[in-house]
């Protein structure tokens, strides 16, 4: 993968992997792995869909980020993820911004998901609050983990071992960010059928969102019936299947309309509705306010 790839319909830049090339300064194993120091040359100033998961930890300065829309103040001691198919945007960044950044590519994610028990409540809890402020402890022995695997890079270029030893090593770093986050007592816990299903239905509200709204469609794609993918969605969120599929719907609209010159007739048809008032609907439904009037709270 060369090219930065962009979103069909948008123009909203959505970055694979391959954005760190960009970097001037980079420890990679290609398609896999990389670590850095700086976001200088990334273009995160504009909205990006990232094709990468992210961990980023700040040991100086500052700076305000977007997450799906959502804003953070990410300062020294901060501890911030992103997940795949999110869209960023970073601005205000300080002089001395200084932080340490590990990034995984998605078949390096599918690579690492199996080695841990399933974390499915913690990760939609990150999900939700994507920023850790840590403690003087907790951030030394965090940033010393990152520069140990940083080492590792520089260590290991001619070992024809190298991906397995730094992926062991992102491993342990990982469990210790999740034992920051969870109640050992509960922190390995063996793979519930409703956990994985969930996880399933997640990942296909992900790619097909925008052609495909009804709870059947991924219902179907599980082999289940749409009951029973509302009761496992309730069961693990509190939320049914519905709702999180509105809602995806719901935050992929607010990004169109705000980062896209395309008139809100269009932002419909993008995302399947069959015509502008009904979008209108769902949106006020969703959001609370008009398109029109959403996208005038965004200029």
């Amino acid at each position: 993968m060369n090219n930065i790839l962009f979103h069909k319909n948008t123009n909203i830049r959505t970055a694979d992997f391959s954005i760190l090339n960009l970097l001037r300064e980079v420890s990679m194993f290609p398609d896999k792995i990389a670590m850095f120091n700086s976001l200088k040359e990334l273009g995160l100033e504009n909205y990006v869909k990232v094709q990468a998961a992210a961990l980023l930890l700040v040991r100086r300065g500052s700076v305000d980020v977007e997450l799906d829309l959502k804003h953070y103040k990410l300062e020294a001691g901060s501890l911030f993820v992103v997940f795949p198919e999110q869209v960023v945007r970073a601005k205000n960044v300080s002089e001395n911004f200084d932080p340490i950044c590990i990034a995984c590519s998605k078949n390096m994610i599918d690579e690492l998901i199996i080695r841990f028990d399933d974390t499915t409540r913690l990760i939609l809890k990150i999900r939700e609050n994507p920023l850790m402020q840590l403690e003087r402890v907790e951030f030394e022995q965090m940033n010393s983990s990152f520069e140990f695997l940083k080492k590792k890079f520089e260590t290991t270029d001619m070992n024809s071992c190298r991906l397995q030893i730094l992926k062991n090593y992102l491993i342990g770093l990982l469990y210790e960010c999740i034992g920051m986050r969870s109640d050992p007592a509960t922190a390995d816990v063996v793979k519930s059928r409703g956990q994985v299903l969930f996880s399933q239905f997640i990942d296909l509200v992900v790619e097909h969102h925008r052609e495909q709204h009804s709870v059947k469609f991924y219902a179907d794609e599980l082999g289940i019936t749409p009951k029973y993918l509302s009761a496992v969605a309730e069961e693990q969120t509190g939320k049914n299947a519905k709702r999180w599929i509105d809602e995806h719907i719901a935050l992929d609209a607010k990004v169109l309309l705000r980062s896209s010159s395309r008139d809100i007739q269009k932002v419909s048809k993008i995302l399947n509705f069959p015509d502008v008032s009904f979008f209108g609907k769902f949106f006020k439904r969703l959001v609370g306010v008009s398109p029109k009037a959403y996208r005038k709270t965004a200029e």
